[in-house]
């Protein structure tokens, strides 16, 4: 039975709140990704920040995105994380309910991986794959 660990990519690089939306998006740039987990010191998540954030809340909003701290972002409470160890069947259903693209993954509360719908559509067979992105894209 597949889980979040077969699904993730491991590596998944935090920034702190104190760190500036210019940095985040640097970070988001060479890495080629589209969210960066907001996590402390302890490298437990406290937010997501996506690339839309940025765009819109920062950039579209007229702040100097070096001044910008991602802690002064306003924050929706995580609604999906997934456990390390957590089945797979049951991390797809999340991502489709919520109409989420990307699901930080937990370990003992400390992010160790992410899961997007690339990985899905890496990982998982065509139909369930077509299943998530039709989930997760439909109008609410």
């Amino acid at each position: 039975m597949a889980t979040a660990r077969d699904l993730m990519h491991s590596h998944a690089h935090c920034i702190q709140a104190h760190d500036t939306a210019g940095n985040a998006a640097r970070m988001l740039a060479e890495h080629d990704i589209g969210a960066l987990p907001i996590c402390d010191a302890e490298g437990v998540i406290k937010g997501i920040l996506t690339d839309r954030d940025l765009a819109i809340q920062v950039m579209a909003a007229g702040f100097d995105p070096e001044a910008f701290e991602v802690g002064d972002l306003p924050q929706q409470p995580i609604l999906v994380l997934a456990e390390v160890d957590e089945d797979a069947d049951l991390v797809l259903a999340k991502m489709s309910e919520n109409q989420v693209r990307r699901v930080p993954v937990v370990e003992a509360g400390a992010v160790v991986g992410m899961i997007s719908q690339a990985d899905v559509a890496l990982t998982m067979p065509e139909p369930i794959v077509g299943e998530v992105v039709g989930a997760v894209s439909a109008s609410r």
